[in-house]
């Protein structure tokens, strides 16, 4: 592994000359590809992964380089970000910002200065003092060269450099402000691809991981699936749409809106949206519902306003800006009172009427600065140069208050726009969540005579009558894009997304349907993006579109995005990223357990955790073994439960007497013979009871095959993709139980299982 720091690459891009002239415009990517790459790989992310997998640096730089896809999007932000470099025949003088000029100007002023003051003072300077001068001399031309050196960086370039400290001309690389997202978007992700196709493989039948490091980045333990691509794809490119995430259940409809909420799934260069998730009820009423969107929503822009804004009180905030300008006043006297002691000692007499006398006549020309130099004894000079540093600093002082000043007039406009629309927002939530009632009117008495009385009283009434369905999601749209326009306007957040989770728990159809039917006045709202997570049910009814069928779903979304389960890789990815230094068994078998459902594959993990805490390095066998028997406990006190359901009789009888022998059995060899008498006893009875034994012994049989393929002897030339089929049953025993019997029977066969099943 080497220690190379990015700085040291010595780069052959500058030197290729053939290239330069040949295709330009490849030449100048591979050059801003090059210039980002370095940067990116002194990432403490980047630098800590490829010294933990035990990484070259130059291998990885190499990798990126030559990856056609990183050059083709380097090449669209060079023509996105609009820089254009003419190729002349000589690179040109490169131009200098205001900020270089400022820093040129006084690096230059202070080495002027100096030479003319050791050229004024030189005849009257003794040897010893004119030999300092020349020490002097030299230190201000080396202080002036090094503040040129890391304040103007790469003032020139030419091409015939060949030092290691080679660096492009910013204009040469062309990306201009999209340098930064080039970094986060295009070039660390390639860097993160890199370590994890290149990620140390470890192999063996123990359970050893190092302890999760929760202070690595969380974007760097994301799983990038081809779904979660393309729902960043979505957030990035839409400004307004509906889009609902279909999936089984585990699959990480949930997890993926969280992610949404997190700013996992935002482009670096824009800002994070705001994420409102709702959860849809079993029963609602619409108009409630929407009304509880919209508070939601005013509750989530009212935190990210107070987040983003001053939230210190304004007595807070003055008694803090007085102390600051008071502590500033202190120093600025502290200072002003040692310069006019050091000025009185040095001059002697009355130095302020002097020295005032002194500035009148240099101004009205009736004494040089030369004389000024040569008439006045070493202490005035002394003394005069303190005066200029006062004046310095005096002016330095008044422009950063000024400039503050100006900062703190251009917050508070922000901030006052902000709070105006933190009122609209409070109001906004007021209106919801109470029946406002106002009352207007006088009232006044005349006293009479023998005691009479005469009075009169007047008043109003005003109380706000309850606003219909489409009053609501009129009110509602109107808010929604408006805070929408505000807070990008502001900088606050990006876009605002709305998500509706737990609609696939609604468990009939109909009522899944009416409640989209309900809501989507709702969607299609400017600046808003919406998400829902629906059935399966859905993804047919969507796919159908076209075909002379429309439904709810239809009609109300614009996209729907599927979350599949897991691939076997992406299952060793997750866990790897997760518990570093696990041995690839362990993955495998959490992979196939859990059938490459993320929810159920961090419940393998958290089990594995556990026993990894109770037992010292606990084998293969014994994790498969543990992890197994809960499993099979499970399912059959829900086998169980199921069958008391039904109507007695003798075959319900003898099937719960078999699913009542389950939890005891833990020989693989027992668990396959159940599995056989659960399914083989069956045929005559009711379609129920079929049912439930061909559930019941389809994963008696799975379980039994995981005890078998996973114990103590699985070497790492055992470990093929063909144990993903073992994942592919356990996704489908669910809905066809006899397919996946089938697929299990198969795979024992190819595997040569000792206990093979005779019923088919």
């Amino acid at each position: 592994m080497s220690d190379l720091h990015p700085d040291e690459y010595e780069s052959d891009l500058l030197r290729d000359g053939e290239g330069f002239i040949e295709d330009f415009d490849t030449w100048s990517s591979l050059l801003a590809l090059e210039d980002v790459l370095d940067e990116a790989l002194a990432e403490p992310e980047i630098a800590s992964g490829l010294r933990r997998e035990g990484l070259r640096a130059e291998d990885a730089r190499e990798a990126v380089l030559g990856n056609v896809t990183a050059l083709a999007r380097i090449r669209m932000e060079r023509e996105r970000a609009g820089v254009v470099f003419e190729r002349p025949r000589r690179l040109p003088f490169r131009r200098v910002t205001a900020r270089e000029v400022g820093w040129l100007l006084v690096t230059c002023a202070l080495l002027v200065g100096y030479l003319r003051i050791l050229r004024l003072s030189w005849s009257s300077m003794p040897l010893p003092f004119q030999l300092v001068g020349v020490l002097g001399l030299g230190a201000v031309i080396g202080m002036a060269v090094l503040v040129i050196g890391r304040r103007v960086p790469g003032l020139f370039v030419t091409e015939g450099w060949a030092r290691a400290e080679e660096w492009a001309h910013p204009e040469m690389i062309g990306l201009g402000d999209r340098w930064e997202y080039a970094l986060r978007e295009i070039v660390l992700p390639e860097l993160r691809d890199y370590l994890r196709d290149h990620r140390r493989i470890r192999e063996g039948v123990e359970l050893v991981f190092e302890e999760p490091d929760t202070s690595t980045d969380l974007e760097a333990g994301l799983v990038r699936t081809a779904a979660v691509k393309r729902l960043r794809r979505i957030v990035d490119r839409a400004d307004s749409v509906a889009v609902a995430l279909a999936g089984h259940r585990g699959t990480g409809k949930t997890t993926s809106i969280r992610s949404l909420e997190q700013g996992l799934l935002s482009r670096s260069d824009r800002a994070a949206p705001l994420v409102v998730v709702a959860s849809a009820p079993a029963a609602y009423e619409a108009r409630d519902f929407v009304l509880h969107l919209h508070a939601l929503l005013c509750k989530a822009v009212l935190a990210k306003i107070s987040k983003d804004s001053r939230t210190v009180s304004g007595r807070l905030r003055r008694r803090r800006m007085l102390g600051r300008a008071l502590r500033k006043s202190l120093s600025f006297l502290a200072f002003w009172g040692a310069a006019a002691s050091a000025v009185w000692l040095l001059w002697g007499g009355t130095p302020w009427q002097d020295l005032w006398v002194l500035a009148l006549d240099v101004v009205n020309g009736r004494v040089t600065p030369q004389q000024v130099w040569t008439g006045q004894p070493v202490g005035r000079l002394v003394a005069i140069g303190v005066v200029s540093l006062f004046l310095l600093r005096l002016v330095f002082g008044v422009s950063v208050a000024g400039a503050a000043v100006a900062r703190l007039l251009i917050a508070r406009r922000r901030d006052v726009r902000l709070a105006g629309f933190r009122r609209l927002t409070e109001q906004q939530l007021d209106r919801i969540r109470f029946l406002q009632t106002y009352t207007t009117g006088w009232s006044g008495k005349l006293s009479m005579p023998l005691k009479g009385e005469a009075g009169r009283t007047w008043s109003t009434q005003r109380a706000e009558q309850q606003l219909t369905h489409p009053e609501v999601v009129d009110k509602f749209r109107e808010f929604a894009e408006e805070a929408a326009r505000r807070l990008a306007a502001e900088r606050v957040a990006g876009r605002v997304v709305i998500a509706i989770d737990e609609l696939d728990k609604i468990g009939e159809p109909d009522k899944a349907h009416q409640f989209i039917n309900d809501v989507k006045g709702v969607f299609d709202v400017p600046g808003c993006l919406f998400f829902v997570s629906v059935s399966d049910d859905a993804v047919l009814g969507f796919e159908q579109r076209g075909l002379g069928v429309r439904d709810a779903f239809d009609s109300a979304f614009s996209e729907m995005l599927r979350l599949e389960p897991f691939t076997l890789d992406e299952s060793r990815l997750w866990i790897a990223l997760r518990l570093r230094g696990i041995s690839e068994q362990f993955c495998y078998l959490a992979h196939c357990l859990s059938g490459g459902l993320p929810r159920d594959l961090k419940r393998c993990a958290i089990e594995m955790v556990d026993l990894a805490s109770e037992v010292y390095r606990p084998s293969l066998e014994i994790v498969a073994r543990s992890l197994v028997t809960g499993e099979l406990a499970g399912k059959a006190r829900a086998f169980t439960a199921t069958a008391a359901t039904l109507d007695r009789s003798p075959e319900l009888t003898a099937l719960t007497t078999e699913l009542l022998g389950i939890p005891g059995t833990e020989e693989p060899g027992e668990l396959a013979g159940i599995a056989e008498r659960l399914v083989a006893d069956g045929d005559g009875d009711a379609a129920a009871i079929r049912d439930l034994r061909w559930h019941s012994g389809c994963f008696v049989l799975f379980c039994a095959t995981v005890l078998e393929i996973f114990d103590d002897t699985l070497t790492g030339d055992r470990l093929t993709p063909a144990l993903h089929r073992l994942a592919v049953v356990r996704q489908r025993m669910a809905m066809h139980p006899k397919q996946a019997w089938d697929d299990l029977v198969e795979f024992r066969k190819a595997r040569e299982v000792p206990s093979q099943p005779s019923y088919r």
